[in-house]
This record gives C-alpha cells, structure tokens and sequence, in this order.
C-alpha cells in the first residue's frame, strides 16, 4: 500500500498518524507543498494524506500550491482515493468538495474532548487541537464528532477528515510552538502545561490514533 503525505509545512510530521500507517504496511512519500510547490499526481498510490499547516486555506502564503492541492483532492475523491485530512487537510476537503471554511468564534489550542457520533470512529478523546477556522460541510458529508465551535470530524464516502491533531505528541507540538506560539498566548493556555498533558497522555493517543487510522483504511 502506498500513501502520498501532503505536507503544507515542513514541521507538518505525520507523528503518530503516519506510525499507524506503517504498522499497516504502507509506504509514506512525503511531500512538502510549501518547498516543492505543487503536489504529485496520484496514480500508483492507494491512499492520500493532507497534513495541517500554520496558515488558513485562503491565507496569501499558500497562494502558489493551494489551488492544485484542490484539484488533486477532486481527482481522489472521482477516483475513488480515500483521503485523511488532518486540521488544514480536513478545511482544504471542504473547500474543494462544495464546503466553506470560515474564522471561527474562538481559537481552540491545547487538549480538548470532542462530542462524538461515531466513538468507534472518532473516540472523545482528548485530541490536541490548533486552529481558528471551522468548517461548513461539502453536500453529502456526515458529520462524526463535534465542539460547540464547529465540526471536529466528517466523513464523506470513503474519505475521513478532522479539525483535530491525531498525529500530534510532545516532541511534534514542541516544534510548533517554537515555530510560532501566538495562538497560545492570545488563548492563555500555557504550553508547558500542554506538553506535559501530551506526554502524560502519549500511549492513549497512539491508541487512538491507531484506532482512527484503522477504521481510515478499513472504510469505516
């Protein structure tokens, strides 16, 4: 099984996602959009994964790759390629699938849990959140888990996507926020404290991550 990794950002790791993936024999290709600019085609892979990102979908520094990563994502979805879009992945499906992605009321960042309609799906979590955009859902769409600032999880055919960070660790987190720790801040959520919860919570969040990655690849 070979799975294409979309990365907007060269700090998008697939952590915990792409373990799981590789526990299920895939092999990951990689490929940073905001270095080598637009992405691969998609013939000879089975499964596509479209990582998060430090901008928003409309956002002017993704202007150079964001409108082939829409088409790419048309052609999986006509092609039958199930998709996992994580935070950024999960809004680029929308927009290119008939949804919309807005600014949402609050930026939620840190450790949170989710109301889920599907457990077996999208456990409650905590899942590590980072993102100020919510979504609208592309016709069609079944929504799995919620907060009350917007839809956490969808699905649509064969195609899984989520608001939330299943990849994420401590390591993983602690290289974002060096990177940029604004939205931290401005929540007034301390990082430390969210690094220790993620190191507490590490060997759960890799079951669970498993467990999202499994009912991915095994169609729900």
């Amino acid at each position: 099984m070979r799975v294409l990794v979309l990365k907007p950002h060269e700090l998008a790791d697939p952590g915990l996602v792409g373990e799981a993936l590789r526990a299920r024999g895939a092999e990951l290709r990689e490929h940073v959009l905001a270095d080598e600019g637009a992405p691969p085609a998609l013939d000879g892979f089975d499964a596509l994964v479209v990582m998060g990102a430090p901008w928003s979908v409309d956002g002017d520094e993704v202007r150079g790759w964001i409108d082939p990563l829409l088409e790419r994502l048309r052609e999986a979805v006509a092609g039958d390629v199930p998709v996992l879009g994580i935070c950024f992945g999960a809004q680029a499906f929308a927009q290119a699938t008939g949804g919309w992605v807005t600014r949402a009321a609050d930026t939620e960042v840190g450790l949170h849990r989710v109301e889920s309609q599907d457990p077996g799906v999208v456990a409650e979590g905590p899942w590590f959140m980072w993102h100020g955009d919510t979504i609208g859902l592309p016709p069609g769409a079944m929504r799995l888990a919620s907060t009350p600032n917007g839809p956490q999880a969808y699905a649509l055919g064969p195609h899984l996507l989520v608001q939330f960070h299943p990849e994420a660790t401590a390591d993983i987190v602690r290289a974002w926020i060096a990177y940029d720790d604004g939205d931290f801040r401005s929540a007034g959520v301390d990082p430390s404290e969210t690094l220790h919860a993620l190191r507490v919570d590490q060997d759960a969040a890799r079951m669970r991550a498993a467990t999202l990655v499994d009912r991915f690849l095994d169609g729900r």
